[in-house]
């Protein structure tokens, strides 16, 4: 009896000071309440604990808080590589067809570029965003990015040669599964992805329509300025999905049950090493221990917003942070958190988010 007393007693200790170390953190670098903040979540198996500070909307004074909705930017590029995975999954497509095969618009010279070359960022694709016009005022759709690179006869390199990162080939990823499952992107999303996860609060695009939002902000000398969109923030596959962290908790959890054992197979056969023994597969970053421990995480940089993770799923371990504000102390946080928790990834040698963000720009 005594002993159960204490083990209660211990892990009520143990909760209490776990969501006061966050909540410090996050107050120690977010100061001011009355601006743009974050949310921290931590998984250690079923337990899952949260912090957060600042505010959703500051014009508005409505706080962050458990429901509100981030845009996760590049963080989304893992639920694009799982829609087109359910597709592969069905037995509609394969990731060795080559994309052209869907695509017929796009020039002969992306006749060696296979599905799975669009998903590992080795397609050697234009990106779309090194071309767009200077007097772009309109919102991109994955179809204008379809449009634009269709007439381009060059490719940076061959095929399945080299690790580039490639907003373009996710943007394509969207308007392939529209093409192949005969549904919009965002209803296939829905129906197969987060309905089936209970991820209720998960949508693509359509900021304006969404509740319980948070909006970005972009720091300046005199604070901080609303900077919720841009005309690249109306693409869908390569960083439109906003969710809550209660709900990004379901997806980044064992029990997710498109986390097959195939899944996690095919991660490892279709990746590509990126560098410093990191490798890209699925729409994610990962790096297996030499015990056969797997670590998957991403970020994601967009106007208003940044955001990382970081999973180990065979212990059910992991962390993130979302933040509607794009500066770079979340850099600084989430090397906290990694070294609060004892999570590390062996061959990084900089704080994890400036890595990342090194290698979106082809540093």
């Amino acid at each position: 009896m005594y002993k159960l007393i204490y083990i209660i007693l211990s892990l009520l200790v143990y909760s209490i000071a776990f969501g006061q170390g966050e909540q410090q953190l996050l107050k120690t670098h977010y100061s001011k309440p009355d601006q743009p903040g974050g949310i921290v979540l931590i998984k250690n198996g079923a337990a899952i604990k949260t912090a957060f500070t600042g505010l959703a909307h500051v014009e508005q004074e409505i706080p962050i808080a458990e429901e509100s909705r981030f845009r996760m930017a590049s963080v989304s590029k893992q639920f694009t590589a799982m829609a087109v995975y359910l597709l592969i999954q069905d037995g509609k497509i394969s990731l060795e067809a080559p994309i052209r095969e869907i695509f017929p618009e796009l020039p002969l010279v992306c006749a060696p570029i296979r599905i799975k070359h669009l998903i590992n960022h080795s397609s050697g694709l234009v990106d779309y965003e090194n071309i767009i016009p200077k007097d772009q005022k309109t919102q991109l759709s994955d179809a204008d990015v379809l449009e634009m690179i269709k007439n381009i006869d060059t490719v940076y390199f061959a095929a399945g040669t080299q690790f580039r990162y490639n907003n373009t080939a996710y943007c394509l990823m969207s308007l392939l599964v529209e093409r192949i499952s005969n549904q919009r992107y965002e209803i296939f999303c829905k129906e197969r992805i987060f309905d089936k996860l209970d991820m209720q609060s998960a949508q693509i695009s359509a900021p304006n329509t969404l509740e319980n939002r948070a909006y970005g902000y972009k720091p300046t000398t005199e604070g901080f300025r609303f900077a919720d969109q841009s005309i690249t923030s109306a693409t869908r596959g390569d960083g439109g999905v906003y969710i809550s962290s209660r709900d990004f908790a379901k997806w980044i959890d064992k029990d997710n049950s498109l986390y097959t054992t195939q899944f996690f197979k095919d991660l490892e056969t279709y990746s590509i090493e990126v560098k410093d023994g990191i490798h890209y597969g699925l729409g994610l970053f990962f790096t297996k221990s030499q015990d056969g421990q797997i670590t998957m995480f991403h970020s994601g940089e967009s106007t208003g917003f940044h955001n990382i993770f970081l999973f180990q799923p065979q212990q059910n371990k992991g962390l993130f942070l979302f933040t509607n504000r794009d500066d770079l102390k979340i850099a600084t946080i989430f090397e906290s958190l990694l070294q609060d928790h004892n999570l590390k990834i062996s061959g990084i040698k900089e704080p994890l988010f400036m890595w990342l963000s090194k290698v979106y720009s082809g540093e």
